[in-house]
Parts: structure tokens; C-alpha cells; sequence
């Protein structure tokens, strides 16, 4: 297993490649830990399972974890499984749970995040411009 930190529109994204199982579960959890008791505590975390091909209750357990120590308003982000993961986060109903949210493609996360941004941000008034006097 391969697991590498990055970020996409200003949420941590864990990469993983490989098994995420009961031998991978210490080494994410600890990453996962990293990220949500940092210094600038996130509100939310994505997963990109693109590359990952198994997922058992170990892994079940980390992602589990992950959703119990974000706060109240965040979530945990699925992006892309292949359909042995796929199926395990189905059949046990993880997908479905209030504070998941699954992206089929790295991109479709990257236009989602995007337009939460744009509605995040403050409307201010319409500035009007004045003519210049001569």
C-alpha cells in the first residue's frame, strides 16, 4: 500500500494505492490523525480509492474513524473505487451515511469543490462606477 497526502481546492486528499486492510489500517489512520489534530484542523478530508484494489474491515474501520472524527458540519469524500472497494462501502451502507459524499472522478470532486466554493463566498453590493468630471 501507497498512501500520499495532497489537497484539492483546500481539502487534504489521502491517495491510496494498493490494499487498504487490517497490514495498511495504523499507517493511514495515523495520516488521517495528522490532518484532523493539525495545527489548522480540517473540516473535511477526501479519500481517492481510484487506485485502490481492497478494501476489508480494517480499511472499513479506518474510514469509519476518519467520518467519527470529523466535526459535526464536515464529511469525508469518496472519490473513485474500483469494484471490489466499490462494493464492500456499498453492501455495508458506508456510501449512504449523512456525512459521506462519493465523486466518481478526481475531476467530478475538483467541480464540486469548486462550485461549493463559489457559493461560499460573500456577495458584497454592486459597486457602481462614478464618471470621471473633466
Amino acid at each position: 500500500m501507497k498512501i500520499t497526502e495532497n489537497e484539492l481546492e483546500g481539502v487534504p486528499i489521502l491517495v491510496i494505492e494498493g490494499e487498504l486492510d487490517q497490514a495498511s489500517k495504523k499507517v493511514v489512520l495515523d495520516a488521517v490523525g495528522d490532518i484532523l489534530s493539525g495545527p489548522f484542523p480540517q473540516q473535511s478530508l477526501l479519500f481517492d480509492l481510484t487506485a485502490c484494489t481492497f478494501v476489508d474491515s480494517g480499511g472499513l474501520s479506518v474510514l469509519l474513524t476518519a467520518v467519527g472524527r470529523l466535526p459535526e458540519e464536515g464529511w469525508l469524500g469518496i472519490i473513485g473505487t474500483s469494484a471490489g472497494p466499490n462494493r464492500v462501502l456499498q453492501y455495508t451502507g458506508f456510501l449512504q451515511l449523512e456525512q459521506v459524499r462519493f465523486f466518481p472522478t478526481l475531476e467530478d470532486a475538483h467541480w464540486a469543490l469548486a462550485r461549493e466554493a463559489i457559493k461560499r463566498r460573500p456577495r458584497g453590493r454592486k459597486q457602481t462606477r462614478r464618471p470621471e468630471e473633466d
